[in-house]
């Protein structure tokens, strides 16, 4: 199989890229800094943005993944890359016939007040830019609204007649240099930067590993959907404990904000119903990843930084792509 891949340089794209490579797939990745890392595993790299992506680079592919991001915080510069790339990339598609496309969305597009105990599933609404503080969503960032317009530019192009599928991870835990909560949000917090999210909220996660394995069978699917991908919950304390275990000094204390914690939780069943994957992994065994990278001393090199790869959300927000 022909694979197209956005965003290999960052910790999903290069997790997803080094499986494709191990199935014995031809992966080509567009990139704006090569990797060695694609390299030493025969990734084909292209230099260059999203404009390098045309009908005629795409003729013969088979699927496209859309891992790549931008993660403002301006909200037309994030919109340039998550609208504006996804409704080039969906076009391309289209014009050059290919015959399957993933988009890696987050379950921060949901629309999600303070405090509740709702359950989010696919059907929930979804943020919109505009409105008055608050009501944009769990965070109303620039991150948040685009990648909820670059569904709507799947979506449009699903009407159009491309055989898609959006997957929506919350926080992504696993090992990497770029991987936000393995290795950014680590790194926050033992330079003494708490983070403002209440340690009761709800900390929806997937292992990488479930996510790559939940991507891999919708790229062999044929069925439309839009699916959350989550392995599980925990308070958003447990995510900070273990943390506190694997830094060199203890952080700071957790901020508790004056809003109420969100104790609600994301919809699992629709991504295994569908796919007939099983999203299981421990969250013990998704940090001890973690702590074994730190311990190391150097997390996992996966890839190396790109400028529009997944990877870099807000602290406040729970997404990785």
């Amino acid at each position: 199989m022909r694979v197209l891949i956005t965003g290999a340089t960052g910790f999903v794209g290069g997790r997803i890229a080094r499986r494709y490579g191990q199935q014995g797939d031809q992966v080509t990745a567009v990139v704006r800094t090569a990797s060695s890392a694609l390299e030493e595993i025969g990734v084909l790299q292209l230099d260059g943005g999203f404009e390098a992506v045309d009908a005629d680079l795409c003729a013969g592919i088979d699927l496209i993944v859309h891992a790549a991001a931008g993660t403002g915080p301006d909200l037309e510069q994030a919109r340039t890359v998550n609208q504006g790339g996804t409704a080039h990339l969906v076009d391309t598609a289209l014009a050059a016939g290919v015959g399957r496309f993933v988009h890696i969305s987050t379950t921060s597009v949901y629309h999600r007040a303070d405090g509740g105990d709702a359950v989010l599933g696919e059907d929930t609404p979804l943020v919109t830019a505009g409105g008055a503080p608050g009501e944009a969503g769990s965070t109303g960032s620039a991150y948040a609204v685009t990648k909820a317009e670059a569904e709507h530019e799947v979506q449009r192009a699903v009407d159009d007649g491309l055989c898609a599928a959006v997957l929506r991870p919350p926080a992504i835990l696993g090992a990497g240099p770029t991987s936000t909560w393995g290795t950014r949000i680590p790194r926050r917090l033992l330079d003494g930067d708490p983070l403002p999210i209440h340690p009761d909220t709800t900390f929806g996660w997937v292992h990488i590993d479930d996510l790559v394995d939940v991507l891999v069978a919708a790229g062999a699917s044929r069925d439309v959907f839009v699916a959350n991908v989550v392995t599980g919950h925990v308070p958003f304390r447990t995510y900070l404990d273990a943390v506190a275990t694997i830094l060199p000094d203890q952080p700071p204390s957790p901020v508790v904000p004056a809003t109420e914690p969100w104790r609600g939780r994301y919809a699992t069943d629709r991504a295994p119903t569908i796919l007939g994957v099983p999203i299981e992994r421990r969250f013990d065994d998704a940090m001890d990843e973690i702590a074994d990278s730190w311990r190391a001393g150097d997390p996992e090199q996966t890839g190396v930084p790109d400028g529009a790869s997944a990877g870099a959300p807000t602290p406040t927000e729970e997404p990785e792509a």
